[in-house]
């Protein structure tokens, strides 16, 4: 019997650290991170979905960094934070810029999660929008490092890039976001 999605993410990203594979800076800052899983989640009437916590914490960094103004997507203020993390290297600024084009097109601007709302299916508190971009920026970026921050590139690595364009990850503690 083959293993679910989910176990395949529980098994992959539990047995392999991304560091094994590519020495990717740290997208947002501990500061953000640990101020944004303080906050309490919003209320919700009890006849509408509770917001999922890695939406809420996704969407509060995003609040907190100014991506996200009165919930409009500012992609030059995306590029302006994450590109900070990088050191003005030159390798890691050209692979998540494209990274962040990319994913702001696939996650912000064609987003579908507007219908689930209305059927009652996900909460209209803390959309999907800002995990889903920050999750498809940071695994593509992963996913192209450049070979400078290569530290290994075999199975496990590609593993960890299959499972990274599959899972929820991005604020799993167990991953040190």
């Amino acid at each position: 019997m083959s293993e679910t999605l989910d176990q395949y993410c529980k098994n992959t990203l539990s047995t392999i650290s991304y560091r094994q594979c590519c020495k990717v800076p740290q997208f947002l800052p501990d500061s953000v991170i640990e101020l944004c899983r303080k906050r309490p989640l919003p209320p919700v009437r009890p006849d509408v979905p509770m917001p999922i916590p890695e939406n809420c914490i996704a969407e509060c960094a995003l609040n907190v960094t100014r991506v996200l103004i009165d919930y409009q997507f500012r992609v030059e203020q995306a590029r302006k934070v994450l590109l900070a993390r990088t050191a003005n290297d030159p390798d890691w600024a050209k692979t998540i810029g494209v990274a962040i084009d990319k994913c702001y097109r696939m996650t912000v601007l064609n987003a579908f999660h507007l219908q689930d709302v209305a059927l009652n299916r996900i909460s209209s508190q803390c959309l999907p929008s800002s995990i889903h971009f920050l999750e498809c920026t940071f695994g593509m970026a992963y996913r192209d490092c450049p070979d400078k921050y290569r530290t290994a590139w075999d199975d496990k690595c590609h593993a960890l890039v299959r499972a990274f364009n599959s899972c929820n990850f991005f604020f799993d503690k167990k991953l040190g976001f």
